[in-house]
């Protein structure tokens, strides 16, 4: 299996002195269709990945695709950053990126996302196999549960000797057990360390009694969960990110895909969302994702046109949007980063600003070179509303981290415990 380090939006040559030899770019090719959309973009003897960062195996080839921010981040910052959102986001629960052994040039970041898998897989087998209660059906020789008496005159009418019984067992192959089994079968072929493979075995042999799932089963998802399986809920997400990643290539015939690629603007978007759902909790706000939907516009019938979808907005005790958040996961090119600002992103905060009525709109970009953390800028709208555009970084390191918002700032804000005129926000 031969390994490649790319970077998001950073071409790869393909040809023989180059990243990628023809056969590996003629098979990543293929296996466009089952990636993301438009997670590819194809150049002239060339191709890169766009806003997507994970992993990708296809044809002997293993693809990391890392963020970069910086052309100061060496490749072992780059991978915690990423391992550092995807646990602040929710989507690894519980993975420690601190841990000495992980972010190193010796572990593939496939493994690194096996072994978070392996170690919450562990833990919980330590507290014992889940096991529930199946209802089966039987024929015995003495009464076991219930005899079923319509199934007793249909087939034992003429041998009162067997009973057709009724009765409910503790099992452990059970839907969840099943899925996680067809993850760590899953997850066996796919990692490159033989200790961890090691332990990954050592781990299925507890499955001994546990079936895998069938060829069009998914398996429950973790809102299906009940009480008792609900502390398995961040494994069960793990499972199907492995599993959805699995692909057959329908049009190779054999070609086998595994991809396991985040959306980074969604991912930061989300990062985001969970650093400032505390702080927004702390001054009486409610912060929502992806609401409240309005239209910008009607047709002359009243229909609305446009749909808007704020990436952040914190509501007041009302439900009223006091602040419109929209993230960028971007790199500000110039050493000036009003400079920088696309007028694509200002005519979309300035329709915020003009349909949903706040003085307030931000732009979050992550931390990066030209856009220190504690930095801030701010702009005024033109325009009847006036409102404010504060343009800041989030940091996405996973350290503590000032956010300083120096504007006219509504009351609604006058409590956080800073000068009047500034908001200073602790992301932790």
């Amino acid at each position: 299996m031969r390994r490649l380090t790319a970077f998001e939006h950073g071409w790869l040559v393909v040809g023989q002195r180059g990243d990628l030899s023809h056969q590996e770019a003629e098979a990543l090719a293929s296996a466009e269709g089952v990636l993301p959309a438009g997670c590819l973009q194809w150049g002239h003897r060339r191709v890169k990945f766009t806003q997507f960062c994970g992993v990708l195996q296809v044809d002997g080839l293993q693809v990391e695709v890392l963020p970069k921010l910086t052309p100061y981040q060496t490749e072992i910052q780059q991978r915690d950053t990423l391992l550092t959102m995807l646990a602040c986001a929710g989507d690894l629960e519980g993975i420690d990126t601190l841990d000495a052994g992980l972010a190193t040039n010796r572990t593939t970041l496939l493994d690194l996302f096996i072994r978070h898998f392996a170690q919450l897989l562990e833990r919980q087998l330590q507290q014992g196999l889940l096991r529930d209660y199946r209802d089966i059906d039987d024929t015995l020789s003495q009464v076991r549960g219930r005899i079923d008496l319509m199934r007793q005159q249909r087939e034992n009418l003429f041998k009162p000797q067997r009973l057709a019984c009724r009765y409910s067992e503790l099992v452990a192959d059970i839907p969840v057990n099943r899925l996680l089994h067809s993850a760590l079968q899953l997850v066996i072929s796919l990692a490159t360390s033989p200790l961890l493979a090691q332990q990954l075995h050592s781990l299925r042999i507890r499955f001994g009694e546990v079936g895998t799932l069938a060829p069009h089963e998914c398996g429950p998802m973790v809102e299906q969960l009940n009480r008792m399986q609900s502390r398995y809920a961040p494994l069960v997400s793990l499972a199907h990110l492995f599993l959805d990643g699995q692909f057959l290539d329908a049009r190779s015939g054999h070609q086998q895909v595994f991809s396991l690629l985040f959306d980074m603007n969604r991912l930061f978007e989300r990062y985001t969302a969970n650093r400032l759902g505390p702080l927004a909790r702390q001054q009486g706000l409610r912060l929502v994702e992806q609401r409240p939907r309005r239209h910008l516009a009607s047709d002359k019938n009243g229909k609305g046109r446009v749909l808007m979808r704020p990436d952040i907005t914190l509501l007041d005790k009302h439900h009223r949007p006091v602040v419109i958040l929209d993230t960028k996961w971007k790199r500000l090119i110039n050493q000036d980063p009003l400079s920088s600002l696309s007028a694509a992103d200002l005519y979309q905060v300035n329709a915020y600003a003009s349909a949903y009525g706040c003085t307030t709109v931000g732009l979050l970009y992550p931390e990066q070179t030209f856009l220190p953390a504690g930095k801030a800028y701010s702009l005024q709208l033109a325009g009847s509303v006036r409102s404010n555009v504060l343009l800041q970084s989030v940091a996405v390191d996973g350290k503590p981290m000032d956010i300083r918002v120096e504007t006219v700032i509504p009351p609604f804000l006058a409590g956080f415990k800073s000068r009047p005129q500034a908001i200073i926000a602790n992301f932790c």
